[in-house]
């Protein structure tokens, strides 16, 4: 009998353009959504929901801080469901924090027992350090936050300014995305925004997202403010316009060089360093400076020195197109020696030949380059480690000025290096020894 029910139902339906159809299942009602930040050490994301029809078991959260980089890399963490209610915290010191600035979107996945999936929509935020009153400006895709001092914001902005068009006209070399400065009273201040920082840092450039820290006291800005905000700018945008995805990276004369280039007038004590190396032959080799500088705040300001006069020389006579192509070219893999041969004509050696002759400065013997060993003459083995050639970052900056007796001391050690952390890629500002 049922059967013939169900067939006078469809005939029924049918005569009249009706065909029954699945009742559609209802998404649950999310009545709140939340990220607390306390920044800089947690992010807990929290949802509240009332499930319609049948019950929630399953939750993935999805979330991601955006950089500027070669891959979307979302985290998706799966949260176990006890109730109406679902948490989850990030415990950035387990990974390291973005710094201020940077912007973080989130979103939840919710599956019922009927196995169908509702996914919330996108949340974002900006990551900020509320113990300061912010003030803000800016001009040519550059922002810039300060709340120490009342000129110092306006300063350092047009210091920015004046970096960013000297890397366009002089360098060729474009801004790709807007930039934000984060300048800190002090470099105390700054440290504690960041997780696993050196305490000698003054500075910190977070290239992926496009933000620079800095702790600059007012008494410093006019100087060292002004030249230091011009070097890590040119790291963050050389870092973008030569942005690889294949692992390319730049040697450390030519980063850091350009960097030196980037602040302007040449500081008196790299123009000394130059004036030494040329009266007494005593340049480094400039092979030696494609990785690590020294350590020994002489030797370091030689290189630095060293490196300036060399990128200046390239752009001198080779002009910044060819400076362009040197950079894209290393930006595809290519290695230090066939990137230059590529676009000038010689390798590193030949380089420092040509530029040694430039500046007046006696040639010297150069051993012959180490035939490169190919891969199917050598036995597989197990890998021991890094390779020790890899070349060190950004960024450094000039001291700053001999403070009062009651102002808060600045650090004084070191140049600068390469810090690697979880999640993010930065590099510090210090300041050298005089």
């Amino acid at each position: 009998m049922k059967k013939y029910l169900i067939l006078l139902s469809l005939i029924f339906f049918g005569a009249i353009g009706v065909i029954p159809t699945a009742v559609a299942q209802s998404d649950p009602t999310i009545t709140r959504n939340e990220a607390i930040v306390d920044f800089p050490n947690t992010v807990s994301f929290e949802i509240d929901y009332s499930a319609s029809d049948a019950p929630i078991v399953e939750a993935t959260l999805s979330y991601a801080v955006e950089q500027f980089g070669c891959l979307d890399a979302a985290a998706s963490v799966p949260v176990e469901v006890t109730g109406d209610s679902l948490a989850w915290e990030w415990v950035m010191i387990r990974s390291g924090n973005p710094p201020p600035g940077a912007n973080m979107w989130w979103e939840w996945t919710l599956t019922d027992a009927n196995g169908d999936e509702f996914t919330t929509s996108r949340q974002s935020l900006t990551f900020t350090d509320e113990r300061f009153e912010w003030q803000t400006v800016e001009a040519e895709g550059i922002q810039l936050h300060w709340y120490r001092g009342d000129e110092v914001g306006p300063m350092l902005l047009d210091a920015a300014v004046a970096g960013l068009d000297q890397l366009e006209n002089e360098m060729g070399i474009a801004l790709q995305d807007d930039v934000q400065f984060y300048i800190y009273g002090d470099s105390s201040d700054m440290r504690d925004a960041v997780l696993y920082i050196q305490d000698w840092a003054g500075g910190v450039a977070f290239s992926e997202y496009g933000v620079i820290l800095m702790g600059v006291q007012p008494s410093s800005a006019e100087g060292w403010g002004r030249s230091t905000v011009r070097h890590e700018l040119a790291h963050l945008v050389t870092e973008q316009f030569g942005q690889s995805c294949v692992g390319g990276r730049r040697p450390t004369w030519l980063e850091e060089g350009l960097a030196v280039y980037a602040e302007g007038e040449l500081d008196d004590s790299f123009a000394s360093s130059i004036e030494d190396g040329i009266e007494n032959n005593s340049f480094a080799p400039l092979r030696s400076l494609n990785g690590m500088f020294p350590a020994h705040s002489d030797a370091a300001n030689a290189a630095y020195a060293q490196s300036y006069s060399v990128v200046n020389f390239l752009f001198a006579q080779y002009g910044k197109e060819n400076m362009q192509a040197l950079l894209l070219a290393l930006a595809e893999g290519k290695g230090y020696d066939a990137a230059l041969e590529q676009v000038y004509g010689f390798n590193v050696d030949g380089l420092e030949l040509v530029w040694r002759e430039a500046i007046g400065v006696p040639s010297r013997e150069i051993p012959a380059t180490p035939t490169p060993i190919l891969a199917a003459n050598v036995a597989t083995a197990v890998p021991n480690g890094r390779p020790q050639s890899q070349p060190t970052p950004p960024s450094a900056a000039e001291p700053p000025p001999t403070l009062a007796p009651d102002a808060q001391p600045e650090p004084s050690s070191g140049i600068c290096g390469l810090g690697l952390i979880p999640l993010f890629l930065i590099t510090f500002a210090v300041k050298r020894k005089d």
